[in-house]
């Protein structure tokens, strides 16, 4: 079944060459856009996929890392998005109709036929979820690689029982620390654990400690105060597991000194090369690991990625439960963008430039 499709769309591809990548990555900065929009093929969905019309988009920074070091000339950017199904494979799983609003996360930024900044896209049914009416086109954008990252480090790393209510045996008994809860995905995990029955300890400035406040965290700490990791552990000495959403400068070393005492875990979103520190357990985690497909950066020398399946096995049953969960979940404060896809590369700019705090960026298409 389908409506009438096209045969070619609109969609923001990467522009550098791999020589400009490299240089952008041996130097720290870019110059230029580095993307362009082009006219390109409708992807073909196999027999197991969905095709959806993009109606929204929500940008992440890992789409202008991508755009600046990653994305080879003609791949089309961007993971997050919602819309409304416009083909159903013929095994499609998902129950799915032609008219259904729905929403997820791809692997944007490495291939020229898969990537949400684009007037169409593909997925497998079951890599998606089922949007309610009462969940908005622009929030529904934002449970892409935000909330899925936050559901990974809590459900599959560092034991936090799963919000769809689960038999497995998560641990509710030690409290979490949510480095740099201000953050998308510091958000969606400091609601997730909350509904996981967890205690939440936070690190936001301190404009943000009303924000994280009102997203559920018990605690917040200045991050910036050089006594703030002595006073976690004086207030709750039982900790023994953090997440940290920043992973940069010097937070995963106050993430270690939170947890030490109890010889916890770190879960972090950038590679700091350690697996350990002080008798703290280190996991470096992408959620590209989602995907269930191996893939490498910069090929091909670049580094690789294996297929992780329990990874995709807990997406799927997380947007399995998504339309219901959803309604117990606030999206981060958005600020959309007007202008559809010629203004993407404005929003990866203020991305790029760190013109963004406290809001997820968003960008209706249609």
């Amino acid at each position: 079944m389908a409506t009438q499709v096209p045969e070619s769309m609109k969609a923001l591809v990467g522009n550098r060459s791999i020589c400009a990548r490299l240089a952008n990555y041996t130097l720290g900065k870019s110059s230029g856009e580095g993307v362009l929009v082009k006219n390109v093929p409708v992807p073909e969905i196999s027999d197991n996929e969905i095709l959806v019309k993009v109606r929204c988009v929500a940008l992440n920074p890992t789409d202008f890392k991508h755009v600046d070091i990653l994305s080879p000339k003609g791949a089309i950017i961007g993971c997050d998005y919602s819309g409304t199904v416009a083909k159903v494979g013929s095994t499609a799983p998902g129950n799915w109709s032609v008219g259904d609003r729905v929403a997820g996360v791809t692997h944007g930024g490495l291939y020229p036929e898969r990537g949400s900044f684009a007037e169409y896209l593909k997925i497998p049914g079951d890599w998606a979820w089922k949007v309610p009416s009462s969940v908005s086109d622009e929030e529904a954008a934002t449970f892409g690689v935000s909330a899925v990252t936050a559901m990974l480090a809590l459900n599959t790393r560092l034991g936090v029982p799963w919000a769809d209510g689960g038999k497995e045996q998560g641990s509710r008994d030690t409290p979490i620390l949510i480095y740099s809860g201000a953050t998308g995905a510091g958000l969606y995990a400091i609601q997730l654990a909350k509904l996981a029955g967890l205690k939440v300890i936070t690190t936001a400035s301190p404009r943000s400690h009303d924000l994280v406040k009102e997203y559920g965290a018990d605690d917040v700490f200045d991050y910036r105060s050089p006594t703030a990791a002595d006073e976690i552990v004086r207030a709750y000495p039982n900790i023994d597991r953090a997440l940290d959403c920043f992973s940069e400068g010097s937070s995963t070393d106050f993430c270690v000194n939170v947890v030490r005492k109890n010889r916890g875990w770190v879960v972090t979103l950038l590679d700091s090369g350690k697996t350990e520190s002080q008798g703290v357990k280190i996991d470096f985690l992408l959620a590209y690991s989602i995907f269930n497909s191996e893939y490498q950066w910069l090929p091909p020398i670049g580094p690789k990625f294996p297929k992780k399946p329990a990874d995709n096995e807990a997406l799927r049953r997380f947007y399995a439960a998504l339309p219901k969960i959803s309604t117990q979940l606030k999206t981060p404060p958005l600020k959309s963008i007007d202008g559809g896809m010629e203004k993407l590369s404005v929003g990866l700019d203020m991305l790029r430039q760190g013109q963004v705090s406290g809001t997820k960026l968003v960008v209706p298409l249609k």
